[in-house]
């Protein structure tokens, strides 16, 4: 996921601006696990410094068909060496169920694998969400919906 990290001056909150997603071209997979591959990076980042300047990778996704929504072990350990940023997050999603959910760092640098959160998305597409979250329930709020 790429975009911003931004921070409100107001309440001295963190926050992130997905803008964009780029698919990791160079992964080694099968049915219940991936590997990002040093090639996935270098090609994320070439496309950053062409298509996308001055933005970030925020974070990284996956799905976990009928599984659930969780960091296994392995996502864990791949967040940590490949995200290490405290304020780059994992997004889950669950596509069976509709469900999804972010992981992030808490503020002892601690990410608890089984403790998702909400988010915020901007209201860009005429008012509806641009997924229908089974699992999470939106409320209005200036102009974004907040899905917890």
């Amino acid at each position: 996921m790429i975009g911003e990290w931004c921070l409100d001056e107001k309440s001295g909150q963190q926050f992130i601006i997905v803008d964009h997603a780029l698919p990791a071209r160079h992964t080694r997979q099968s049915n219940v696990h991936l590997t990002f591959t040093q090639d996935s990076l270098v090609a994320i980042h070439d496309e950053i410094d062409k298509y996308h300047k001055g933005k970030k990778i925020v974070g990284w996704y996956h799905t976990h068909p009928r599984m659930g929504i969780f960091l296994s072990h392995y996502d864990t350990w791949l967040h940590r060496y490949f995200f290490p940023e405290p304020w780059q997050v994992a997004l889950v999603i669950e596509p069976i169920s509709a469900s999804g959910g972010i992981f992030i760092r808490q503020t002892d640098g601690g990410l608890d694998p089984t403790r998702y959160f909400g988010f915020f998305e901007l209201d860009g597409n005429f008012g509806r969400s641009m997924v229908y979250w089974k699992n999470l329930t939106a409320s209005e709020e200036e102009g974004a919906k907040t899905h917890e």
